[in-house]
């Protein structure tokens, strides 16, 4: 393989796993995670994790695959590796998990893809190394199939931390547990399609490459959940008590068809949509915040939580200044009491008013129970 073709296959091996981090990172809507603590995972993958790992596979768990049978590398690929690697890789899961910065499964998905994005790069660094004459081919494969399967196994870890991050502790673990489980078994899977006889080397390809997409499309499915429920926090948190007004949480409730309704404003006050923008976005992770605050029961965290909130309010006023009231006023005049879907607003109304029987009904469908999460009866019909 010429210097071209090598710089070309890291590129890739590199590039492309890279590439798919970043659309993950983009979806979550209220950029609730930092880019930071994205940064911290995904170093923590391609350096902690990976040299553990490393270490761990070579002096443990070849030789006990040795010990325990004829095929000690199948046994180490299939049954001891999964276990060993996502350990490793969900380590950095425990440092975040407690951070402010952390709210929901959305955070959770997003920061232990990362961690896994990490850790495959320099897997496919290693690979290419020891194996020089397959290059892009092994790259692009590897890419689009290993790379993706490491970040959803470890992404899975992190979306069971987040969605179970309220819960009391055995709660926490038990969640933890599920969903190592869940990327120990998607690993070993994995592995084992890519080394069964039974398939031919193309329809291997074809299978492990439609996992990694797969898994990709799982990891999204379950921030698109995540957001959904943010935006129902959105819908109880937002008032007046903390300085919104209801045309404002109407639009923060609507802010991923914000570009539409910012048309008028962009037209009117080209030089302040942005600033509009950047306010709605903040009102967004305060009502997020509060409600994190409201439901965590460590009262150091809830400390910090406040202080962010208080932030973000004195950011949100500073930016109300600087746009200035004309602006403002105009901003939620156009923005109509329409563009919130029927039946959010339904569900509201029979959340926030109303008679007894109407909010305990409006309770009992809506709210979150002990078993698995339900969506809504009005969000069910407005789907239909």
């Amino acid at each position: 393989m010429n210097p071209l073709q090598t710089v070309l296959a890291v590129l890739i091996a590199a590039g492309t796993p890279a590439a798919f981090l970043l659309i993950i990172y983009t979806l979550d809507l209220y950029a609730s995670r930092t880019f930071r603590l994205v940064v911290l995972c995904f170093g923590w993958g391609a350096v902690g994790a990976f040299g553990l790992s490393y270490l761990l596979n070579t002096y443990v768990g070849l030789p006990l695959g040795r010990a325990l049978g004829s095929n000690p590398y199948l046994l180490l690929t299939v049954a001891i590796a999964p276990v060993i690697e996502e350990t490793a890789k969900s380590l950095s899961l425990f440092y975040v998990s407690r951070r402010s910065e952390f709210t929901y499964f959305v955070d959770g998905a997003i920061y232990g893809f990362a961690a896994g994005i990490g850790f495959s790069i320099i897997e496919n660094f290693l690979y290419l190394s020891q194996n020089p004459g397959l290059g892009i081919p092994l790259a692009l494969i590897r890419s689009f199939s290993t790379c993706l399967m490491h970040g959803t196994a470890s992404g899975l870890v992190g979306a069971a931390v987040g969605r179970f991050r309220f819960r009391r502790r055995s709660g926490q673990g038990l969640g933890m547990a599920g969903g190592w489980l869940a990327a120990i078994l998607l690993h070993a899977f994995f592995n084992g399609i890519s080394r069964t006889p039974a398939l031919s080397e193309s329809l291997t390809t074809i299978v492990a490459v439609g996992i990694g997409l797969a898994g990709v499309g799982l990891i999204g499915f379950f921030i698109n959940l995540g957001l959904q429920e943010e935006r129902q926090w959105l819908a109880e948190t937002l008032d007046r008590r903390v300085g919104v007004t209801a045309a404002e949480s109407r639009m923060v409730q609507s802010y991923a068809s914000l570009d539409e309704f910012l048309q008028p404003i962009v037209k009117q006050f080209p030089r302040e949509a942005e600033q509009v923008e950047a306010f709605l976005l903040r009102q967004a992770q305060l009502g997020i915040k509060r409600k994190v605050q409201q439901r965590v029961n460590d009262p150091k965290l809830q400390e910090q939580l406040g202080q962010e909130v208080a932030q973000l309010q004195a950011e949100m006023n500073q930016i109300r200044r600087d746009v200035g009231v004309y602006v403002m006023s105009y901003v939620r005049s156009v923005f109509p009491d329409e563009a919130l879907p029927i039946w959010s607003r339904l569900e509201q109304l029979a959340a926030q008013g109303g008679s007894a029987d109407l909010q305990r009904w409006s309770k009992m469908l809506t709210t979150e129970t002990s078993g698995p999460p339900r969506q809504s009866l009005f969000a069910s019909l407005q789907e239909r």
